[in-house]
């Protein structure tokens, strides 16, 4: 029974820094604020957790994108399925999700142990999925990790942008109709890298 409490709890304190980061950001996170939104005593979250950082790694980790999504290469039919599925996934989940938003934005202006060790894990992920990807497709490492890289990079900043701009490059990125020419357009290179 006291397990089951714990997890509950754990998942009280969690829950509230959902809610914090969601409202007022990663910066707003603290210690004070995570106890009055969670209704758990400073003492205990300390206890659960260690520090505030080991409580942040553990909310990053728990909702990072690729740290949380299963996407064996062997299930699809081919590797050009494969990374158009991985791709529209990563996409439609920043579309859901303000605080995956909130957490790329946090990243792109600090460094702490917390982001250190989240960027660590998602390296150890990306490294699998480019390693299974390589040998499926027979594209070096390099040129898979290349792609996947600008891909990454230019879908999590334009995300981050449209919350500000409305139109980048033609396209307007703070609209569904911007973000399927988007997945079009990822799916038309797929179509040609991988024929």
């Amino acid at each position: 029974m006291a397990s089951r409490d714990r997890n509950l709890t754990e998942k009280r304190i969690l829950e509230a820094v959902g809610k914090i980061v969601e409202a007022e950001g990663f910066e707003a996170v603290g210690v004070n604020a995570v106890a009055s939104v969670s209704g758990v005593s400073k003492v205990l979250i300390y206890r659960y957790f260690g520090s505030i950082e080991q409580l942040l790694a553990k909310y990053l980790e728990d909702n990072d994108f690729w740290l949380n999504t299963e996407f064996p290469v062997m299930q699809y039919d081919n590797v050009k399925d494969f990374s158009k599925a991985i791709f529209r996934a990563y996409i439609d989940m920043l579309r859901k999700s303000p605080a995956l938003r909130k957490l790329y934005r946090w990243e792109f202006t600090t460094n702490n142990p917390a982001i250190e060790k989240l960027r660590e894990r998602r390296e150890q992920t990306a490294l699998k999925i480019i390693n299974a990807v390589s040998q499926q497709s027979g594209f070096s490492l390099d040129r898979v990790g290349g792609i996947s890289t600008l891909i990454t990079a230019s879908v999590s900043y334009l995300y981050i942008l449209s919350e500000n701009c409305g139109v980048y490059c033609s396209l307007e990125i703070n609209n569904d109709s911007g973000w399927d020419k988007l997945l079009e357009t990822i799916d038309f290179m797929f179509d040609n890298i991988f024929d």
